[in-house]
């Protein structure tokens, strides 16, 4: 058909090709989305505000009157501070018996707005710096009274005035209070038939409390039984375990166990018999043969104290893997375990079987009746023996120099560890400084030897004494603390007599230095030494 002259051309089009280009245009934004994903640029939705054009005419008069502004506001806020601190000086003294807690509220308040002004309180009203300076003297002094009621505590044996100093980092973060770990050690004191007391073979004595056995002792009318278990025995040499050993046994019945195996590089001793399986073999078959001889109609507790990272989760894993197959669950996982301590944070029952159950604990680092009231307070040397006891998580730890510093004093006692420990990070002798000091030319030269440098290549000491601390931790350094001598502290009829009683209650007779007698056992330590 041929269109009439001076007809326009009809621009409809069929309905087939409308729909070809409907679908291209989906498939064109389909595959720009797809593309946008992957493009690796942020790009923000939100516009970002392209401020005042340098071309606008008026922009200099609009900044003035922004900064103006604020100007006006922070005067306001100046003069409103200023109210508050006059209203503060001026309430009559009647008021503070109505309401202390709302001056003091009101105090700090002034005290922080002070802080953040930048400006000191003198300079504005001097009456209210002092009250403030009174006030902070008045709670500096009660903290210092009940420091030294914390102390006269110590020297207390009864069960109601144990006082229980658990360094900060290791409280529960829903319960930072040390209130409760004296809640959590008095519950396990309370329901517990015998107490593991974990101590490390490196430093016996100081992770080993005299107040708490003494505690343990005197709880219900002398019914509990008390083992120390000496753990770690793979970081110290076979003579330096054998005279703990003799001289831990002198007090109580005393165990040497290997509850996991070694850090990775850790420089180990050989104890032949003593390994892993037959060390918790041994103190479970004591734990099953007292549970057995008394008879109960309930299950017997065992609870495990000590301080933290010496091993307590350690110990009971050790214990439910000597139970063999048979178990619905992974024994190896009873207790979560770390290198660092504060890995337990609340009680936990591990069930062995009808008869027997334990109870873990986190680590409490307990009082000592040999402290003194000066001695009680957070100084540097209570932090740096801490420090190496591992008791501090190292996240926590603020200032490691003074640890390095009184690790290289017990060390430099004996050339042969001094020697063992420059050998690990390949060091010259060391070199005094101007007060005889030798920790800054150590860890200078541990900061170089491990990469531990800042800009410019300033050896970071800081970097370079945590570096230390956790090769101690793990092993990897070797040291250990001599045993005591034997005139530091005599043995009553009474503890001889407590020992020899256990020891046939648990029929440690023979366990590896566990006997009896005062010079029993020490044939059996050198024939599981010598294998």
């Amino acid at each position: 058909m041929v269109n009439k002259p001076g007809k326009p051309k009809s621009k409809r089009t069929p309905v087939r090709l409308r729909h070809r280009i409907e679908k291209a245009s989906a498939a064109k934004q389909r595959k720009q989305r797809k593309l946008a994903k992957k493009n690796p640029e942020w790009r923000s939705r939100l516009k970002k505000d392209p401020g005042i054009p340098n071309l606008f005419p008026y922009k200099d008069k609009i900044l003035y009157q922004i900064d103006e502004k604020k100007r006006l506001k922070e005067e306001e806020l100046l003069q409103r501070r200023e109210q508050t601190r006059d209203r503060i000086v001026a309430k009559p003294a009647k008021h503070d018996a109505v309401d202390p807690e709302g001056e003091k509220d009101g105090e700090e308040d002034l005290l922080d707005e002070t802080m953040e002004d930048g400006t000191p309180a003198e300079s504005s009203n001097p009456l209210a710096a002092l009250l403030a300076s009174a006030k902070a003297r008045a709670v500096e002094y009660e903290g210092g009274s009940e420091g030294d009621c914390d102390d006269a505590a110590d020297h207390d044996d009864s069960e109601s005035n144990l006082d229980l100093d658990a360094p900060m980092n290791l409280a529960q973060p829903h319960d930072p209070s040390r209130r409760a770990f004296d809640k959590v050690y008095k519950t396990i004191l309370s329901s517990s038939d015998i107490i593991l007391y974990v101590l490390d073979a490196r430093d016996p004595n100081g992770t080993r409390s005299r107040a708490t056995e003494r505690e343990i002792m005197a709880a219900d009318a002398g019914s509990k039984r008390l083992i120390l278990i000496l753990n770690k025995i793979d970081l110290v040499p076979p003579p330096v375990l054998k005279s703990w050993l003799t001289y831990l046994r002198r007090y109580f019945p005393t165990l040497p166990l290997r509850a996991s195996t070694p850090a990775p590089n850790a420089r180990t001793f050989d104890h032949k018999s003593l390994t892993i399986k037959g060390t918790s073999e041994t103190l479970l078959r004591a734990l099953k043969t007292y549970a057995n001889g008394k008879q109960l109609k309930r299950s017997t507790t065992v609870g495990i104290i000590g301080y933290p990272n010496v091993g307590k989760s350690s110990v009971i894993n050790a214990l439910t893997n000597c139970l063999g197959g048979g178990a619905t669950r992974s024994r190896s996982t009873a207790c979560p375990v770390g290198a660092e301590a504060g890995i337990t944070t609340a009680l936990r029952e591990v069930k062995i079987d009808n008869k027997l159950k334990l109870l873990d604990s986190p680590g409490i680092v307990f009082p000592s009746s040999m402290e003194t009231p000066t001695s009680k307070k957070k100084n540097k040397d209570d932090q740096a023996r801490l420090i190496l006891l591992n008791a501090i998580p190292p996240k926590q730890i603020t200032d490691p120099a003074p640890a390095i510093t009184l690790l290289l004093a017990r060390l430099s006692t004996s050339q042969a560890s001094l020697n063992n420990l420059l050998s690990v990070y390949g060091v010259p002798p060391l070199i005094p400084g101007a007060n005889g000091d030798v920790t800054a030319d150590f860890l200078v030269q541990v900061a170089r030897k491990r990469g531990r440098l800042g800009k410019g290549g300033v050896p970071n000491l800081t970097a370079a004494a945590m570096t230390v601390i956790t090769d101690w931790r793990d092993g990897r350094i070797q040291g250990w603390v001599d045993v005591p001598g034997q005139e530091e502290e005599g043995m009553t009829s009474d503890q001889k007599e407590v020992v020899r009683e256990w020891g046939k209650e648990l029929q440690l007779e023979g366990l590896w230095g566990a006997g009896g007698g005062e010079g029993g056992g020490e044939h059996d330590v050198d024939e599981a030494m010598d294998g």
